[in-house]
């Protein structure tokens, strides 16, 4: 893992957190964690999307472009829950004419990070999503419905399809189990081959 930067990308739910941590761990890697309940507009944005777009898509913008600009700067190889391209999938997916061509504007003036060596794009059955959404409990979540998930699984593969990403890994986390030594393994394996290569 040496130089070496993964990405996780996927629906809310997916695992992106808990399977970034678990690889970083496994691999002795250093993590980086996306600051989700730092952003003081998720909340508003959940109850009145159209209101809130702009500024909880910039707030991300911002944070999430120091936050891995230090992280990729700092260290020999990196696994993070996100990558940078998040921000673009989110704010077409979530802005349009004058509030997109603002972000545009100010994305285009931050400088470009380096792509992930590997973006690991996991998904799950809307209802285990939800499940999972509902168990972790943050009360911001609560509004999340399937026709959003569903939004935002669309806007990811309108990004993937572009080729943008050249290395893209694909799991299904629906009936993955986090206690299976031999499934988790297999995992790593299959994450860690696509990383050698």
């Amino acid at each position: 893992m040496t130089n070496r930067y993964v990405g996780f990308e996927g629906p809310i739910g997916a695992g992106k957190t808990t399977l970034s941590q678990l690889l970083a761990q496994h691999v002795g890697s250093d993590v980086i964690l996306e600051d989700v309940d730092g952003n003081e507009f998720l909340a508003d944005f959940y109850q009145d999307r159209q209101r809130w777009a702009v500024p909880m898509q910039l707030w991300f913008l911002t944070a999430r472009h120091k936050q891995l600009s230090e992280g990729l700067s700092a260290s020999q190889g990196i696994i993070a829950d996100y990558t940078f391209a998040k921000d673009q999938i989110f704010a077409r997916m979530l802005l349009a004419d004058r509030d997109l061509r603002l972000y545009e504007r100010i994305a285009a003036g931050l400088r470009a990070l380096r792509r992930p060596d590997l973006l690991v794009y996991l998904d799950a059955a809307d209802e285990v999503l939800l499940e999972r959404i509902a168990r972790r409990g943050r009360a911001y979540e609560r509004p999340i419905t399937s026709e959003y998930l569903d939004s935002v699984r669309d806007a990811y593969e309108e990004y993937l399809s572009t080729g943008a990403e050249p290395n893209v890994l694909r799991v299904n986390t629906t009936n993955l189990d986090l206690e299976s030594e031999d499934q988790m393994h297999a995992l790593y394996d299959s994450i860690l081959s696509v990383c050698r290569g």
